[in-house]
């Protein structure tokens, strides 16, 4: 029986070291065929996939027409959910868990940078200028919003409740609610949720609900001097209307890990306010999570080969 074909895509955002590769291809060897592919210049060594690992570009995909699983490396699966040259059949995983406790401190870091005035202190530094913040924040006693109560939301949670907040979680379906959460509300409740919050941590995918969610109308629900945490898509801000609550002070700042086009265009508003911190897409890095990718990778192609259900299967109607 001929070997099932499985490709890794390598490209400068997706590339394991060649030892964790290796490892995988050791562990498959009698299974699955391996084959790697770096930019559409090698599709003539792809021979009718079953399998892809990576983010596939449209002229890979139109020379896969039977391809059955893509497993992406990235917890988000926007691009790909509703994809034309994707058949309805092809099952997608995504790298949900790799990426919850590094996404859980980078929320910690932002959060706990605008409750000390980090921002404001840089900047002092940066001038030379001696001057306490006389404006702190605790998060023992806040009030955390998480929106979207994934696996990074999730673990943020958890986090922020050793610290003595009041988390709040928002997600579209409410039902046993976690411990670490005080309480849970659905997508059409989330007023409620900024109009309570001293800071808002924003998870959500980008999908045709998400999409510039939080707008001027959103916005101007939270409360006023809140703080705006945004690790989630940078399509679901719309950013004019961020970028004017910041500068008329209607919230306190804001920490954004997404924006909307990336990189963020030199020339955008953003970069020049003083209550913002820009982290250039750098929450899922972490000295582990390359190894935890790889883990996630071998057990989805043991399970694909034992034909057990595949994990962190992505919805394609809902697009996570």
């Amino acid at each position: 029986m001929a070997k099932k074909e499985v490709v890794f895509g390598i490209d400068e955002k997706f590339n394991l070291p060649d030892s964790l590769r290796e490892k995988i291809k050791e562990e498959f060897t009698d299974v699955f065929h391996f084959v790697e592919v770096n930019g559409d210049g090698e599709l003539g060594r792809l021979a009718d996939p079953d399998v892809f690992i990576g983010w596939p570009s449209d002229k890979m995909l139109r020379v896969m027409p039977n391809l059955h699983w893509l497993q992406l490396p990235s917890a988000g699966a926007n691009h790909y959910s509703d994809h034309p040259l994707l058949a309805d059949h092809v099952v997608i995983t995504n790298a949900s868990g790799v990426y919850g406790v590094s996404g859980a401190e980078h929320i910690l870091a932002l959060i706990l940078a605008f409750a000390r005035g980090l921002p404001v202190h840089i900047g002092q530094t940066a001038k030379h200028i001696w001057q306490p913040y006389e404006r702190p924040v605790l998060i023992e006693g806040a009030t955390v919003g998480i929106i979207g109560l994934g696996d990074i939301g999730s673990e943020a949670a958890v986090r922020l409740k050793a610290f003595g907040a009041h988390v709040i979680g928002v997600r579209r379906h409410v039902h046993d609610k976690p411990d670490f959460v005080d309480a849970l509300y659905e997508m059409d409740e989330m007023n409620q949720v900024l109009g309570k919050s001293d800071f808002v941590v924003n998870v959500l995918p980008q999908t045709d609900e998400t999409e510039g969610l939080f707008d001027s109308e959103r916005l101007s629900c939270m409360k006023p001097g809140a703080f705006f945490i945004n690790v989630g898509r940078g399509q679901t801000v719309d950013e004019r209307a961020l970028a004017l609550a910041l500068r008329n002070g209607r919230l306190g700042g804001a920490g954004l890990d997404v924006t909307y086009e990336e990189p963020l265009p030199k020339t955008s508003e953003l970069w020049d306010l003083p209550n913002i911190v820009i982290t250039s897409h750098s929450l899922g890095l972490s000295p582990e999570r390359l190894e935890k990718l790889a883990a996630l990778i071998s057990r989805n192609l043991r399970n694909y080969q034992d034909g057990k259900p595949l994990v962190n299967v992505v919805n394609r109607k809902l697009g996570y």
